[in-house]
């Protein structure tokens, strides 16, 4: 139990330090983080880099654009698709920005044995099933429910 305490403080003080340092959710900031990384070419293609559904994301990217750190332009290659990136003001905000546990987590869990991943994911499911939550949407850590 003291570990999974350590990880669920972590991701509460992390929180708290994007909302106070950046009036921005934590989710928000792994968004942010994630395009500056690379412009993504879809929401969908964004939803696979942060490891959760569309419409979460989808959430997340209309914040963002509405406070102009991201922008939505249409693909050259393809006029149906729009492609995300950072505004000049969105790559202010991630240069100041602490490293996100988010991000942590996801490189840690990447960097696992394939084998220790599937453990890992066998644990964590049966921990989920056993507390009732398995009914309960996921959706990004940490963003405002709609």
């Amino acid at each position: 139990m003291v570990a999974l305490r350590r990880i669920v403080r972590m991701l509460r003080l992390a929180e708290r330090d994007a909302e106070a340092g950046h009036h921005l959710s934590s989710a928000q900031l792994f968004v942010l983080s994630s395009l500056a990384a690379s412009p993504a070419a879809s929401l969908g293609e964004l939803a696979g880099r942060t490891y959760t559904d569309q419409s979460s994301v989808s959430t997340v990217v209309a914040k963002l654009v509405k406070r102009k750190l991201v922008v939505r332009t249409l693909a050259k290659t393809d006029r149906r698709r729009t492609e995300l990136r950072l505004t000049a003001a969105g790559e202010r905000v991630v240069k100041t920005a602490p490293k996100l546990p988010q991000a942590l987590i996801a490189s840690a869990v990447s960097a696992m044995p394939a084998k220790q991943r599937r453990e890992l994911v066998r644990a964590l499911e049966s921990l989920v099933a056993k507390i009732g939550a398995s009914a309960v949407e996921p959706r990004m850590l940490f963003e405002d429910e709609p």
